[in-house]
């Protein structure tokens, strides 16, 4: 007999915090470029393209003792339609070593930590320390995401410039937000002049499910640094492929960035993927991050299933010790 402990978004939400998920997503991006973690082929399929997808995503970490998966789904048109979040998932964890279930998690609170998270130490790894100004494209889950993880890694961050090409969301998230950071100018701002707060940022981060290009070359200025969090799956694009290419290139998986990310479309176009570097390389000292204050940076965070499941493993090991959950008990 074995134990199966299920988390529900409550529960999870009241055991794990971002600065609990910063360090073990950094860590999972040491483990993976150490090749003490891996990935498994991706599955994805869009049922009505631009508008409902899912993916599932899976990997194992040696170096955590596990392995599992996130199955993910999303419909654009949940909120309105049925009040319910465009995504949902859940997320399995096996034990590596006894090849037996540890848990299982609802997908959507760990998504969104690990997400920011994702950004967070994209910008504190690779953005300039004194940066003060960030702009934010995307004004719904992740907006707020990563959002989150900049406060938590950037000291010097004064003003954020919220953007969506839906307009009353932007506002409606700078209304939500701004009380839980009273040390941070945040203002909703009209799409029409994302151009002009792009040139004075510092950070820029986009997560958005576009498929066309919302910042063009040239916007942005040296010294600048990129989160590009929004595509994350074949077609999606936030960047004209120039910006891309001139940047220096960061990511979270080589070989995923050139078939999914933002890099795919300079990719396609001739850029080498082996002159993109990961950011676990960086993080375990192989590589050199950021060489100068001019250079434009470009954190290229498609996603891996590792990041969801060393924070479900953080979460599943404090539930136990705090007696929460559902626990189900197997018969062998």
């Amino acid at each position: 007999m074995y134990e199966l402990r299920v988390l529900d978004a409550a529960q999870f939400r009241s055991l794990v915090f971002m600065d609990d998920v910063i360090p073990g997503v950094e860590e999972a991006y040491k483990l993976f470029s150490s090749g003490r973690a891996g990935l498994f082929p991706i599955i994805t399929h869009e049922f009505d393209p631009g508008r409902s997808d899912m993916d599932i995503k899976s990997g194992y970490l040696d170096g955590a003792g596990i392995y599992g998966l996130k199955i993910l789904g999303w419909n654009a048109d949940n909120p309105a339609a049925l009040g319910v979040p465009a995504l949902a998932g859940l997320i399995v964890i096996m034990d590596l070593q006894r090849q037996q279930p540890v848990g299982i998690l609802e997908g959507t609170p760990v998504t969104f930590l690990r997400t920011g998270a994702a950004g967070a130490l994209g910008a504190r790894t690779f953005a300039r320390p004194d940066s003060e100004r960030a702009v934010i494209v995307g004004a719904g889950a992740q907006g707020r995401a990563q959002l989150l993880g900049l406060s938590r890694v950037m000291g010097h961050l004064k003003t954020v410039d919220l953007f969506d090409m839906n307009e009353a969301s932007t506002q409606k998230m700078a209304d939500e937000v701004k009380a839980q950071y009273p040390g941070l100018e945040i203002s909703a701002r009209k799409f029409a002049d994302l151009e002009r707060y792009v040139r004075q940022a510092d950070i820029v981060t986009t997560c958005t499910p576009s498929k066309k290009p919302l910042i063009k070359y040239g916007w942005a200025a040296p010294g600048t640094h990129i989160n590009a969090v929004g595509a994350d799956m074949p077609g999606k694009q936030e960047f004209e492929s120039s910006v891309v290419a001139t940047s220096k290139l960061f990511c979270d998986s080589r070989q995923q960035v050139a078939l999914k990310g933002e890099c795919q479309h300079a990719v396609s176009e001739g850029l080498d993927p082996q002159g993109i570097t990961e950011i676990g390389e960086v993080l375990n000292g192989i590589k050199p991050g950021r060489a100068s204050d001019d250079e434009i940076t470009l954190f290229d965070a498609t996603g891996m299933a590792l990041q969801d499941l060393i924070t479900g493993k953080v979460a599943l090991e404090r539930a136990a010790a705090a007696g929460i959950g559902t626990v189900i008990r197997m018969e062998q």
